[in-house]
């Protein structure tokens, strides 16, 4: 595990989410989620760090990001439910290490822990939030799981890069570079200004990249690829052709139609890559129909149920139709030589 940001965590900083069971009393009641943090916000210290119960670990963030707190502690697992999808891919894998591309700040990560202890390679190029994944994984006591603070793609360079909670990529800028914009009290940053920062989600940063075929070239074995990265997730995939082909590597990867364009791509570019050698399934958990607004309120709060897509051509068809979700998760196995 990379301990570059370790030493820096302010343990004495973290302290235990106040309020949990009336939290959690209150939304058996009435799940509001993230609706609730007005009340975190009355039992909660704006300043310092929260650990907030998730599934079986605690996750470190700052406790000024209240609507954050309060959607982790009440919807748990939830928050990312194509989780379950992963999880059910588990049992299948041969010997090998796992590859989080789009880490954030540990969520899948500690959850793979949940459940598998084989070695992880997690990627996540935004400072602020690489260093949260550090303090987690530390605040967790988490091993053998090597983190890496760069950005994965077609090519190695530099790039442009939106910070915020789910920071991605600038759109349209992935050929050139295009000059920072940091806040005027960027300099001399704090943790506590990071964080800050992070929450505002103004600033665009450079952060490196590299290619997952020049990154990887050393391992032995790799048994699955797991890509979230907003939109860049083909231009990620153009770098790792050589993983592939080498490792055959069961695949899980978040699409995102729209943010896909933005980066000149498309959905059917990525399936197109990838099905001459894999079998491809293909899932949501929004919900695929235009809802009055009413109705799409009220859907926030109930458990997110899965549709599984018929073929590739049922996405494409959505997306003509302007009805396609925004995620969709797309589950590669290889295909096996006769």
């Amino acid at each position: 595990m990379s301990s570059s940001a370790i030493e820096e965590f302010p343990r004495h900083k973290v302290r235990p989410l106040r309020g949990e069971r009336l939290l959690r009393a209150l939304h058996r009641g009435l799940p509001l989620g993230r609706k609730y943090h007005p009340l975190v916000s009355l039992l909660n210290s704006r300043r310092g760090m929260i650990a907030i119960p998730f599934e079986r670990h605690q996750l470190v963030q700052p406790a000024a990001w209240r609507k954050q707190i309060a959607n982790i502690l009440l919807s748990g697992s939830n928050m990312v439910p194509e989780f379950k999808l992963l999880a059910s891919l588990i049992p299948e894998l041969t010997d090998g290490t796992v590859l989080d591309v789009g880490a954030n700040i540990g969520l899948y990560t500690l959850l793979l822990r949940s459940i598998t202890d084989r070695p992880i390679i997690a990627y996540e190029p935004q400072p602020f939030l690489f260093k949260l994944f550090q303090w987690n994984l530390s605040y967790n006591r988490i091993e053998t799981v090597d983190a890496r603070n760069t950005a994965c793609g077609s090519k190695t360079s530099k790039i442009a890069f939106n910070i915020g909670i789910n920071g991605a990529v600038a759109s349209g800028n992935q050929n050139k570079p295009v000059p920072e914009r940091r806040p005027e009290n960027a300099a001399p940053e704090s943790w506590q200004t990071e964080a800050d920062q992070t929450q505002a989600g103004h600033a665009v940063i450079q952060v490196p990249v590299v290619t997952l075929n020049e990154d990887l070239a050393d391992q032995s074995s790799i048994a699955l690829l797991k890509i979230d990265c907003e939109g860049f997730e083909h231009q990620i995939l153009l770098g790792a052709g050589e993983v592939i082909e080498r490792h055959k590597p069961i695949l899980f990867l978040e699409i995102h139609p729209e943010f896909l364009r933005t980066f000149g791509s498309a959905t059917k570019q990525v399936v197109d890559l990838l099905s001459p050698e894999y079998h491809l399934e293909f899932w949501t958990f929004q919900d695929r129909w235009p809802k009055t607004k009413l109705g799409r309120s009220l859907a926030k709060f109930r458990e997110p149920r899965p549709y599984q897509y018929r073929d590739a051509a049922e996405i494409y068809s959505s997306e003509t139709q302007g009805i396609c979700p925004s995620q969709i998760y797309c589950i590669g196995r290889p295909k096996r030589a006769l």
